[in-house]
């Protein structure tokens, strides 16, 4: 079985390398990710499944204080997943969320480098097509809605006045997702709680931040 992967993902948000209150960004993020299987059965090659994914989540924020960071995302995001049959159409699932997530950070220490605990929380509605594929397929919509909360920690370098580049981990969180489906009566939910129960993004982001609007200047800026 092989796998073939290709990514392409740029990645830029917003803070200050050395935190002012009243500091104002804006940036945010966009990825894409494109997965194929393949099988190798004597000598001969099949694509058994495709999936792609694509996000865009630009962001607005501001420091409270030198410490306290506060901002607020908004998720546009949506994937594709198809199994190829050897008869009739492809078996495909899509779904597309949009939504938004507030989130605050306090960083620690003065300098450089600063780490940093945080708090997300997101609400993304959407919905979701299942084609079953094959000779006869059927069609079947739902209307999906994802609650997520989750605490990170991470840190941010400034590498200059404006431009810092920020690490967060994905700690510990709770998701609830729920899929209702259009036209009928059938209704699932699913809840994720734990540790690194990743609900709001990767488990690890890196983004590169750049800050518009400086505030109360520190001692040396």
């Amino acid at each position: 079985m092989k796998h073939i992967f290709l990514t392409a993902a740029l990645v830029g948000s917003a803070w200050v390398a050395q935190a002012q209150k009243s500091s104002f960004y804006v940036g945010g993020q966009a990825g894409f990710n494109s997965t194929t299987t393949t099988v190798d059965n004597n000598g001969i090659s099949a694509t058994t499944s495709k999936l792609n994914n694509y996000s865009f989540s630009p962001e607005v924020g501001t420091f409270l204080t030198n410490q306290v960071q506060l901002g607020v995302g908004f998720t546009f995001s949506g994937s594709k997943q198809e199994t190829p049959y050897t008869v009739g159409a492809s078996a495909s699932t899509s779904i597309n969320r949009y939504g938004g997530t507030v989130y605050s950070r306090y960083f620690f220490g003065e300098g450089n480098f600063r780490p940093f605990v945080g708090v997300n929380v997101s609400v993304l509605p959407g919905n979701s097509t299942v084609e079953s594929g094959g000779v006869v397929g059927t069609t079947t919509k739902y209307s999906t809605l994802d609650l997520g909360a989750n605490l990170n920690a991470g840190f941010g370098y400034g590498l200059t006045k404006r431009l810092a580049v920020v690490g967060s981990f994905g700690t510990f969180g709770f998701q609830r997702s729920t899929s209702n489906q259009k036209d009928g009566n059938i209704k699932t939910t699913t809840n994720n709680f734990g540790l690194n129960a990743n609900t709001l993004g990767n488990l690890f982001t890196v983004g590169v931040y750049y800050t518009l609007i400086t505030g109360e200047k520190q001692a040396g800026n």
